[in-house]
């Protein structure tokens, strides 16, 4: 085998992680589904998006997250871990969140900070138990309580508070990228960075997009 279909074979792999991971099986999918729609409405409402979607949920290597979503629109999440834990329930939500967003959305903060809140929303009836607020002792994310509160109340149509949403979502998630996302959907931050004479932050915006690690 060639050097160059090796690497080729890595890249489908990195775009489409379909192309070699491990999909749940019908009774942890099935579990997942039911504990979704026993949760309450909003998250009863990812469990029909997902069961009339056909959305897929399988394991496979992270790279700084818990879990995400693929071009396929299927969901991938760690190794090892229990689909139907609240950490891991709330991470199927967030990225089911994203699924229901355009592409471009999805990789701003303006989509990512949509997805935060309704994920930090839902958290509590997923995991009923006392003060199961998410961040919250013996919870999801335990000790950063006060970073998810601050994320609820930041606007995701002001750009003031989607950048400062960055370093929030950072001290939730240490080495999450959030300065690697553009403040609004690609094809917008271009068009403001544009009519503000910013031509330079335009392609840095895309730049740093691009070649996001």
């Amino acid at each position: 085998m060639s050097t160059f279909s090796i690497e080729g074979a890595h890249m489908f792999e990195g775009l489409f992680p379909e192309f070699n991971w491990q999909e749940l099986d019908f009774e942890k999918y099935q579990k997942v589904f039911e504990k979704l729609v026993g949760a309450d409405q909003l998250s009863a409402e990812i469990a029909n998006y997902i069961k009339n979607k056909k959305v897929k949920i399988g394991y496979h290597k992270q790279y700084k997250s818990g879990g995400g979503w693929t071009l396929l629109k299927n969901i991938t999440l760690t190794p090892g871990e229990d689909p139907s834990d609240p950490y891991v329930l709330s991470l199927i939500i967030h990225e089911t969140f994203h699924l229901k967003q355009s592409v471009w959305m999805r990789l701003s903060m303006q989509g990512e900070l949509r997805a935060w809140q309704y994920q930090k929303q839902t958290y509590p009836k997923i995991a009923k138990t006392m003060g199961n607020e998410i961040g919250s002792n013996n919870e999801a994310y335990q000790g950063t309580k006060e970073d998810w509160d601050k994320l609820a109340n930041l606007s995701p149509d002001s750009r003031e508070d989607l950048e400062k949403a960055r370093a929030v979502m950072q001290n939730i998630s240490e080495g999450y990228r959030s300065d690697c996302l553009p403040i609004y959907p690609l094809p917008q931050e271009f068009g403001f960075c544009v009519k503000q004479g910013k031509i330079k932050e335009a392609i840095q915006a895309a730049m740093n997009l691009a070649t996001c690690k």
